[in-house]
């Protein structure tokens, strides 16, 4: 399938194992350059070494660092300052009785489930914008895109 994502740069949070994982290795099967996030580098460096064990020609990218903080979401903007397609992918959930759950937890989730998403869409919408191009997709499976002109 050729999705015409060559020369495309797509940026897939947490994206070192799971769902994550195989989005990233999808899109660069269709020849977008991929950023790989994860929060340590050697998390990071075995899916990128994966990736590319399964798709040679892969152009893979990494970024170590948690984006549930802005601090980190800030530094990621400054090496890489545009993507074409990002996929929100970060999310964290822990089985537990809802009475047990404290505000700490639902501070914690927050931060990494929705204000994660929240910046990096708020951060790369412009560009996508600006370039008359791009798309955006949860991992919640909804997607905002912006067509190509015709």
């Amino acid at each position: 399938m050729d999705l015409k994502l060559t020369d495309k740069t797509a940026l897939v949070s947490g994206s070192t194992k799971g769902i994550g994982f195989a989005i990233a290795t999808g899109l660069a099967r269709e020849g977008a350059r991929v950023i790989v996030n994860g929060r340590s580098e050697k998390a990071v460096a075995e899916a990128k070494q994966q990736i590319v064990q399964t798709e040679p020609d892969a152009k893979i990218e990494s970024f170590a660092g948690d984006l549930s903080t802005a601090a980190a979401t800030e530094t990621l903007l400054q090496q890489f300052p545009f993507v074409d397609i990002l996929v929100n992918n970060l999310g964290i959930f822990e089985p537990k009785p809802f009475e047990d759950i404290s505000d700490e937890d639902w501070r914690r989730f927050f931060e990494v489930n929705v204000l994660s998403g929240v910046r990096l869409s708020r951060a790369y919408l412009p560009g996508m914008k600006q370039r008359n191009w791009g798309a955006s997709f949860s991992s919640a499976a909804r997607a905002r895109s912006i067509p190509p002109p015709r």
